[in-house]
Formats: structure tokens, C-alpha cells, sequence
């Protein structure tokens, strides 16, 4: 097939777009799909866009969009606009008690878009907060961190980029100001809304359920599982209720105790820098927890993990973000520099797992993962 001119490529996406409102509504019911159709049009934009256009629209200006959401959320000119009503400078300065002049940009009227309807979700609102308030002193930090210390990949939470700024780790800041882990918490809530469940991925019955030693014995124990949310999810199978089901987190962290015993959850207040109480378990659970940390300390939780596994038995599911070796998506870039300034810790490439695995005498069998999905589940046993 002939490649287009310029301007039949031109003539081309001009008779798409005008098309765009007449599309049908279920046309990007497969997700899988509609993320490949952003990554191409993402590309198409950047190879028409001029180089300067993006240094001035992604370098130099991009900040600035988070402030203006920023304090057109805290000011309520977000919550003026919910009624999705076109409104002017002054009704929203009426409504509000801003000065007129600071929300206007010219004569002009605004209207509620589906990005300011999203953000009235208190979990996504909190999602800007944590991100902007807790986040984003340490990220305009990083660059003259990572100078300081001679473009090193910080190890130490203790010194780390996020105890440069603070004074504390993340974790003990959350301890000082708990408003802060309100707000992380919400936005988390909310961002586990509707995400892949790790059995839709991971064959739980087969390779768990149906080869567990004793109907008595443990099946899973949910390391740092918090509230006990994934455990919830898993026993709503039926076919997933058999063995005992393990909730390990620090005790302010462990859910309704009561409430998860009715659910044959067993809650167990556990630090995972300890040594594991709970031996050969046939799996052992780690959601999101790794990439919180640095490899130096993400190889204590995993040797205290595989003492606890039993060889040719027992096996360690990793329930994380598995990046590819190339052409990592920005979404996971993103993240892996989230992680480095907010936590001292990474999202890791598949030779990354299987490195720091191997090192503590772990092997992956397999990372199970959905179509172009990063979140994926790492499979391993003692080597």
C-alpha cells in the first residue's frame, strides 16, 4: 500500500474527527483497544506538534495546570460548575467569594467539563491533594537531590527524597498529620475502583484452591492487606473457600476485626521487616507493597517471606506493576519517578523482578498479566 501525502493524511483525520460526535458510545467498550488508538494519536500528536510548542506546552507551562485545578478546587469554582449550567466570572465570584477579576480570563463564560464532573469524586479530589500538598514539594526537590547525591538511586528511606524536604519518611509523616492518610487513603480507594481484580488474571482456583495440602491448612496470607479489601473480593468465589485466609498489616492499619472473622478472614497484626509467624502457607500476598521500597529493604520483607515458604509447596504472589525492559509506557515512567520521590521506592522492569528475586533465593515461574495491562501477577517459588 502507498504511503499518504501530507496533505491526504491531513484530509484523512479531517474526515475522522468531524465524525468524532456521531460515534457511538460503546465504540471504546474494549479498553485494551481505546489505550493502543491513545498511544498512536499520542504519537501523531507529537510528530505534528513543533519541538518548541511542546517545550513551552509540556515543560514550562504543564506545572501551572495543576495549580490553576488546584485552586479552582479548594476555591469551589469546580462545585459552581457541577450543575452543568454555563456560568460567568461573577457568578462564580458571587458563589464562591473570590474577586471576580482572579477567575476571569477574558469575557467569557465556563461550563463543567467530564474532567472538573470527576474531580466533585472526593477520591480523586484527594487524589489532586496528595499529589499537589504531599507529593509535590518533594518532586520539585528531586532534581537537586539526585544532584547532591552524585545521580544516585536513592536506597535509604531514612535520607531519602521525601525526608530531604520533610524531615520524615511517608510513612511517619502519616503518623504526625493523619489528615494526610485520610486524604492518601480516599484516593486510593477510589483509584482501586473498577481495576482488575488479580484473579482475572491469575488462575486462583487451579493453582491454589485445588492444590492446598489440607482444607484446614492456610491458603493465603495477605501480607500488608490493610483493610482486608483483596481477601474480601476472593472469598465472594465460591470456589476460592477453602483453607484458612490470613490478613496481616501494623494494627492501625488491620480493618474491622469482627467484621472480616465473619468473612473467615483471620486478622493478625504483623510488621513484614519481621520474621513471618506463619509458615508454610501455600501462597504468601504482597499488593503494592514492593514498590514502596527501595531494593535494600525490599529484599528484608522477601528473605523474611521465603524463611517462612516451604520448597516445592508454597508460593510468593507479587501483585504489582511489571514494566517492560523497552519502550515503557509513559504511565509507568511516571509512576517509577512517583514512587523514587514519594516513597524512596520504584516500579520495576521484568529483568528488575526477576534480579531482585533471584537475589534472595527466589524464582519466578511465570508474571501472569491482562493484554497490554502493566498491572500484572508475579508468580514465585524457592529456587
Amino acid at each position: 500500500m502507498a504511503s499518504m501525502s501530507r496533505k491526504e493524511l491531513l484530509q484523512s483525520l479531517h474526515s475522522v474527527l468531524s465524525n468524532v460526535e456521531n460515534m457511538p458510545e460503546n465504540v471504546f467498550d474494549d479498553d485494551a483497544g481505546r489505550k493502543v488508538l491513545v498511544q498512536k494519536l499520542t504519537g501523531l500528536k507529537n510528530q505534528i506538534t513543533s519541538p518548541i510548542e511542546r517545550v513551552r506546552g509540556e515543560l514550562y507551562f504543564q506545572p501551572y495546570l495543576s495549580v490553576a485545578s488546584k485552586i479552582a478546587l479548594e476555591g469551589g469554582w469546580f462545585d459552581v460548575l457541577a450543575d452543568g449550567k454555563p456560568k460567568t466570572a461573577q457568578d462564580i465570584a458571587q458563589a464562591t467569594g473570590a474577586e471576580p477579576a482572579l477567575v476571569e480570563q477574558g469575557f467569557q463564560t465556563y461550563l463543567g467539563t467530564p474532567v472538573t464532573q470527576e474531580l466533585m469524586e472526593p477520591g480523586w479530589a484527594n487524589g489532586l491533594r496528595h499529589m499537589f500538598d504531599h507529593g509535590g514539594p518533594s518532586f520539585m526537590n528531586l532534581p537537586k537531590y539526585l544532584h547532591r547525591n552524585g545521580y544516585r538511586v536513592p536506597q535509604d528511606v531514612k535520607t531519602g527524597p521525601f525526608a530531604d524536604v520533610w524531615g520524615m519518611n511517608t510513612w511517619k509523616l502519616y503518623k504526625a498529620e493523619p489528615n494526610r492518610g485520610e486524604i492518601f487513603n480516599s484516593f486510593m480507594t477510589k483509584r482501586k475502583e473498577g481495576t482488575t481484580m488479580w484473579t482475572e488474571s491469575y488462575p486462583a482456583k487451579d493453582r491454589l484452591c485445588n492444590t492446598i495440602k489440607s482444607p484446614d491448612g492456610v491458603l493465603i496470607v495477605d501480607i500488608g492487606g490493610g483493610g482486608g479489601h483483596v481477601l474480601q473480593e476472593f472469598v465472594k468465589d465460591p470456589g476460592h473457600r477453602i483453607g484458612r485466609l490470613i490478613l496481616q498489616d501494623l494494627p492501625a492499619a488491620l480493618g474491622d476485626v469482627d467484621t472480616l472473622k465473619t468473612q473467615g478472614i483471620e486478622a493478625m497484626a504483623y510488621d513484614f521487616f519481621t520474621p513471618q509467624p506463619v509458615l508454610g502457607a501455600k501462597a504468601y500476598y504482597l499488593r503494592s507493597i514492593l514498590h514502596d521500597w527501595p531494593d535494600r529493604a525490599c529484599r528484608g520483607i522477601l528473605s523474611n517471606t521465603a524463611a517462612a515458604m516451604e520448597k516445592g509447596y508454597s508460593k510468593l504472589l507479587i501483585d504489582e506493576l511489571v514494566l517492560p525492559d523497552t519502550n515503557v509506557p509513559v504511565r509507568g515512567a511516571f509512576s517509577d519517578l512517583t514512587m523514587m520521590a514519594i516513597e524512596t521506592g520504584a516500579e520495576r522492569t521484568s529483568t528488575q523482578w526477576h534480579e531482585l528475586l533471584s537475589s534472595v533465593g527466589l524464582r519466578i515461574e511465570k508474571i501472569w498479566s491482562t493484554g497490554t495491562a502493566l498491572e500484572s501477577v508475579i508468580e514465585a517459588d524457592l529456587e
